[in-house]
């Protein structure tokens, strides 16, 4: 009983948050429960516009966390560089950077399904403050299998069952050029690489803006335990919380 009015209660909440930002919340819901392949674009009541990948049924998530729900909370942020990793259809990337247009917004993606689409929300709200890399994204850049999934859920470089594992060579975050930024703002959801992604981003904070917010989805299979990411972001002056949102794991960081 409790479990269904748990699920009832999270069905609601999701609900009224698509009303509240889409205009076109009610084929959005209809697409969501399978009623129908359309629409193909979600409308926000700002003008941020984003093309879906359907079906909606499979691929809500992608465009719910990100964008609707902004779990993430890029919209109470005021970064000048952004870095979206794991960018998939661009439902992040897009939205943060039609929200800050004077921020630089670099957003890496491996899946060239995912890449065309994110492409696609560029051009379709206009942004000219997106850089896209085609390239997943480690702590050393070295060579990994990609498997990419056909909804873009669990895409990575550490689950390959269901997939189709393509070999590439990874990059760092050192391709972006931080200079002259005053506040970073990293969203994490790259399935499992976040540990190391973490890792990174401290053993380079003296090369960081002063202001750091990272935002990050938990994956259970990441190699690093969350006590350990946890423990390292605070020894290098994170201060950190832990948050369950829509029954996903998630981890906010600040300094």
């Amino acid at each position: 009983m409790a479990l269904s009015l748990h699920i009832l209660a999270r069905k609601a909440k999701t609900f009224a948050r698509t009303v509240a930002e889409c205009s076109n919340w009610p084929s959005l819901t209809a697409a969501k429960i399978g009623l129908t392949d359309k629409p193909k674009i979600a409308r926000f009541r700002d003008g941020f516009r984003l093309q879906i990948l359907p079906p909606l049924k499979q691929t809500w998530g992608e465009v719910f966390e990100p964008a609707i729900a902004d779990l993430y909370k890029i919209a109470q942020a005021s970064p000048d560089l952004i870095i979206d990793v794991g960018a998939n259809i661009g439902a992040f990337a897009c939205r943060a950077a039609f929200l800050h247009r004077s921020a630089t917004v670099h957003a890496f993606e491996p899946s060239e399904k995912h890449v065309q689409m994110l492409e696609e929300n560029i051009r379709l709200n206009g942004l000219t403050n997106v850089t896209v890399h085609r390239a997943a994204v480690t702590k050393d850049g070295r060579d990994v299998l990609f498997s990419a999934l056909g909804t873009g859920g669990g895409s990575g470089i550490f689950l390959h069952e269901g997939g189709s594992p393509v070999a590439m060579q990874s990059t760092t975050l050192a391709t972006v050029d931080i200079q002259g930024a005053q506040s970073l703002f990293v969203k994490l959801d790259c399935e499992g690489a976040e540990g190391e992604i973490i890792d990174w981003l401290c053993s380079h904070r003296a090369q960081l803006p002063p202001r750091v917010q990272i935002a990050c989805e938990l994956h259970h299979w990441c190699p690093i335990p969350i006590e350990q990411m946890i423990g390292n972001l605070q020894l290098h002056g994170f201060a950190v919380q832990e948050a369950i949102l829509f029954d996903e794991s998630y981890l906010f960081a600040s300094v």
